[in-house]
């Protein structure tokens, strides 16, 4: 089986799915992979521009990229503006398609691209959302297959698109998430607040303040990527402080051992680190989640139990103020209900099944019957 993985540099997010997934598929199946970042081979320059566009806007213009996000989020999957932005990005994957010539596409990226595919024979396309929140430029009418993270999600992407078969498989993470278990505790209680690979975190003085006073026993573990400067900052916050306890950690591979051994987490509700989260069964705390997806990502989370959204200081001290270990164990066991760590596996067998059920057809005319979601692990 020849897979094409469609992915944009838009944050790091989308980059660590492409590699997971790539990785259950040669190993779980032996398939022949190929990942290709559209936006950036169909126009390099035009492509960073968009992405320091898209930085800029989500550092100084949160509101601004909320605002954007909200007003398209629940447009048709047929506007006219999801044909304008596929230009951004449709020679790359129609030049893909052609010279490597897919049994099965795989888009991890939102884009109308494949909302019309070239001339000839029609690869298997699976959509495979990265976030927990659904927006109408995930889902086109060449898609055969939609995987979603929740069940909430796949009744809002029907609301979008009825006819498509939808399967409920979670967002494909590392496997260092299915492979690494370790206990909760050593005999130190940690939280880990996450930066994200930019290691970028709003107002994280104000929050290492608030996490000392209310939880003075526990390490506090910074995760501060690839920003050195960042790095030295949580330092000497930490002399200033006298706070030993508090540890600035660089950008590191193996994040599943923090994770697992963390009480709770402070992070950014990016779709992948709650994902990973959830893998580890650990609750999560989301500190100003940006307007957008960020945001509709935490409010999903919080609305399943698993995790708490905190808008600014304030609410923060009232949230540790109030925090138990009751309501960190209810948290958990949601957690660990919500958890898919084996996704990227079961998103490859859904490729697979797919392509087999195509070859059925003998590549015929293919047709979207109406599917029953089942949630799977």
């Amino acid at each position: 089986m020849k897979c094409l993985l469609l992915y944009a540099s838009f944050g790091d997010g989308h980059v660590q799915v492409a590699r997971a997934l790539s990785e259950a598929l040669t190993q779980d199946l032996s398939a022949e992979v190929r990942a290709v970042d559209t936006f950036r081979q169909t126009n390099p320059r035009l492509a960073q521009w968009n992405e320091r566009i898209f930085e800029w806007s989500t550092r100084y213009a949160p509101a601004l990229y909320g605002w954007s996000y909200d007003w398209t989020k629940a447009l048709s999957i047929r506007h006219p503006l999801w044909a304008l932005l596929a230009r951004f990005s449709r020679a790359a994957a129609w030049r893909a398609i052609r010279e490597f010539q897919p049994d099965v596409i795989v888009q991890l990226f939102p884009d109308h691209a494949l909302a019309k595919l070239p001339d000839g024979l029609r690869p298997f396309v699976a959509v495979v959302l990265t976030d927990f929140a659904v927006h109408s430029r995930w889902v086109h009418a060449s898609a055969d297959l939609v995987v979603v993270p929740t069940n909430e999600a796949a009744l809002d992407v029907r609301r979008l698109r009825g006819d498509v078969r939808v399967e409920v498989g979670g967002i494909p993470i590392r496997r260092q998430f299915r492979q690494c278990v370790l206990p909760r505790s050593d005999g130190e209680h940690r939280i880990v607040l996450l930066t994200g690979g930019r290691g970028v975190f709003p107002q994280y003085e104000g929050v290492l303040e608030r996490l000392t006073q209310h939880f003075p026993q526990h390490v506090i573990e910074v995760m501060c990527g690839r920003n050195a400067r960042m790095m030295e900052r949580v330092r000497s916050f930490a002399e200033r402080a006298g706070q030993a306890r508090i540890h600035p950690i660089g950008f590191t591979e193996d994040v599943a051992s923090h994770l697992q051994r963390a009480d709770f987490v402070i992070a950014k509700a990016g779709g992948v680190t709650i994902a990973e989260c959830l893998a580890s069964g650990t609750p999560m705390v989301f500190y100003k989640p940006l307007p957008g997806q960020e945001r509709e990502n935490a409010r999903c989370i919080e609305r399943l139990g698993a995790g708490r959204i905190a808008s600014n200081l304030g609410d923060l001290d009232r949230l540790f103020a109030n925090w138990s270990e009751e309501t960190q164990r209810a948290m958990q066991l949601r957690a660990v209900e919500l958890g898919k760590p084996g996704a990227a596996s079961f998103v490859s067998a859904c490729l697979a099944g797919g392509w087999e059920r195509l070859e059925a057809q003998g590549r015929g005319e293919r047709t979207a019957a109406p599917h029953v979601v089942q949630e799977r692990g």
